[in-house]
């Protein structure tokens, strides 16, 4: 008898250590999937981000190229040599491309901004090569300089603020793929948790030890309870910074990108931009620092006079947008719009120190159906706010409806 309880007990040891021995060997499969979906997903992101930035920084070396030619930096013998790197950088442009289409399973969002980058591309590089070589060289250094500034140079900018957010979307992409294998990383800490719970069932089964294992238990709840806490407000905290300017505290441009888009087919409504005219210049001469503080104070004033009429966003460095109540007209929103222009003009005192800087702004009375995505609006509002700045700045400019 004594023999069979043995031979009973040893069965029982040997089935809970055949059960653990499972199950670390199921939650060993688990890290290998995760650690190689984290090297897949680095990999991808690694190479779309390198090609991604080989394209723009071309396409910025040929524009540059091309506004040194037009304003007669580079000499007449050496536009040749200027152009055959202008060709080889078309080159560059080319096997980048390449690689970033190589990429498998980029998301729908990626592959549409980066198509539309690429056709900017395509009508730039078609303006360029439509000047051609006799234009260069025959000194027509004003015309071309007019073509440049009034057509091929905004191509190279959309397209590279297209580059940029298609990185941006990479980016964002990545961080929700990470997000996802952190979810499964705290499910294997619940299961390796689980399996340490049922070895020391399996101990307190067989040593009859249940005080000491039950005490021990409850500190394993306890201590899991913490680090649960301590996921759900750090998942909490990213999910407020992925929408969430920590500068200025304001909404950014994903948020706006959510909170527009359903609105895009059927509504209607009064949406602004402004940002401050040459406020590099604030940079340049009080440091980086200075002018954080001083986007800050803006903001902050911005919210203060006009958070009642208009769900603002910091959609990028010193531009704001504005999306008005749907109880403001058109030409109330005009009105404010004049009034944020104001706002935006004031002296502000940041660290001892008064600071004013002129601001432009344009402004959209958007009918149902006339834009396909957020996109498209803001480069509809961008287009408008340039041509203020090249006209000098300081002013409002209307967007009209298509």
């Amino acid at each position: 008898m004594a023999k069979n309880n043995k031979s009973k007990g040893s069965g029982a040891y040997i089935f809970a250590g055949i059960l653990i021995a499972i199950i670390y060997i199921i939650n060993t499969f688990l890290v290998e999937s995760i650690y190689w979906g984290n090297q897949e997903v680095s990999q991808k992101t690694g190479q779309a981000n390198s090609a991604l930035n080989k394209i723009n920084s071309e396409l910025t070396a040929i524009n540059m190229d091309s506004i040194s030619i037009a304003a007669g930096i580079i000499p007449p013998e050496d536009i040749g040599i200027t152009m055959g790197d202008t060709n080889k950088r078309y080159g560059n442009i080319i096997a980048a491309e390449h690689q970033f289409e190589a990429i498998e399973d980029l998301n729908p969002t990626v592959l549409k901004r980066y198509n539309y980058a690429k056709a900017l591309i395509t009508a730039f590089k078609d303006k360029l090569d439509s000047l051609g070589t006799k234009n260069v060289q025959a000194g027509n250094e004003e015309m071309m300089a007019d073509i440049l500034k009034q057509e091929i140079y905004p191509l190279q900018t959309t397209a590279s603020e297209m580059l940029i957010s298609t990185i941006d979307v990479v980016n964002v992409e990545t961080a929700k793929m990470n997000a996802a294998n952190t979810k499964r990383a705290f499910a294997l800490m619940t299961v390796m948790m689980i399996v340490a719970i049922l070895g020391e069932i399996a101990v307190w089964l067989f040593a009859r030890r249940a005080k000491k294992i039950r005490a021990e238990l409850e500190e394993r709840e306890k201590n899991l309870a913490e680090v649960d806490a301590k996921l759900k407000a750090t998942r909490q905290k990213a999910s407020d910074l992925a929408v969430i300017n920590v500068l200025t505290g304001m909404k950014n441009r994903y948020a706006l990108d959510s909170d527009v888009s359903d609105r895009l087919e059927t509504g209607r409504f009064n949406i602004a931009v402004f940002d401050m005219d040459n406020f590099r210049s604030i940079n340049d001469t009080y440091g980086y620092d200075f002018g954080d503080e001083y986007l800050a104070a803006v903001a902050e004033k911005l919210k203060e006079e006009f958070g009642d009429v208009a769900e603002i966003y910091n959609i990028t460095g010193n531009e704001f947008c504005f999306l008005f109540n749907s109880s403001v007209t058109e030409s109330q929103a005009m009105g404010i719009a004049q009034n944020i222009q104001r706002v935006m003009s004031s002296p502000y005192e940041v660290l001892n120190l008064a600071v004013q800087l002129p601001c432009s702004g344009a402004v959209y009375h958007y009918l149902p159906g006339d834009c396909l995505n957020v996109n498209s609006l803001l480069v509809k509002l961008d287009t408008a706010l340039r041509t203020v700045k090249m006209n000098g700045g300081n002013m409002i400019n209307t967007v009209m409806n298509m």
